[in-house]
């Protein structure tokens, strides 16, 4: 199972440039898609503060009519979007500049192709783990605490941390 994950994220990745977005998020799996989102989702946030509406096209979308399988893909990634938007607007507020600032590094980030969920100084490789087509409950100021099991199912695997002797 895992490696099925594995491999349908590995080859999302590389397509996802090569399709528009709506077409893309429609002819992948759930988990998929939304891993795939927030990778790029990094990706993006880090080039715009390295340079100094990601809900539009989705939004089109989930109007039109789709199976019970789709909406519930767009819904839960739309949930997750929103807030990847939120945060964008409190990073510009806040004026980050810097992919090293603060407010930056403290957000959940998944990077691409090692697929590495970051936060602040903690590193976790995402587990792969199975997690269904489920919804996702509404991200608040007061939800958004970075406890990466109440935010990401797939952080349950066990830390990695350094033996104190």
């Amino acid at each position: 199972m895992k490696a099925t994950l594995r491999d349908n994220i590995d080859r999302s990745l590389k397509v996802y440039p090569e399709h528009p977005r709506v077409e893309w998020v429609l002819s992948w799996p759930g988990q998929v898609v939304i891993a795939g989102c927030q990778v790029f989702w990094t990706a993006e946030v880090s080039e715009a503060l390295e340079r100094g509406d990601l809900l539009g096209d989705l939004v089109q979308l989930v109007r039109q009519g789709l199976s019970m399988m789709q909406r519930a893909v767009l819904s839960a990634l739309i949930v997750i979007e929103v807030h990847a938007k939120d945060v964008a607007a409190k990073l510009v507020e806040q004026e980050v500049s810097s992919i090293n600032d603060f407010e930056w590094i403290s957000q959940l980030r998944l990077t691409a192709y090692d697929l590495y969920i970051r936060a602040v100084n903690a590193e976790f490789l995402y587990g792969y783990e199975y997690l269904g087509n489920s919804g996702r409950l509404v991200i608040t100021q007061l939800t958004d605490r970075w406890r990466p099991e109440s935010y990401h199912p797939a952080l349950h695997t066990p830390l990695q941390l350094p033996v104190l002797h």
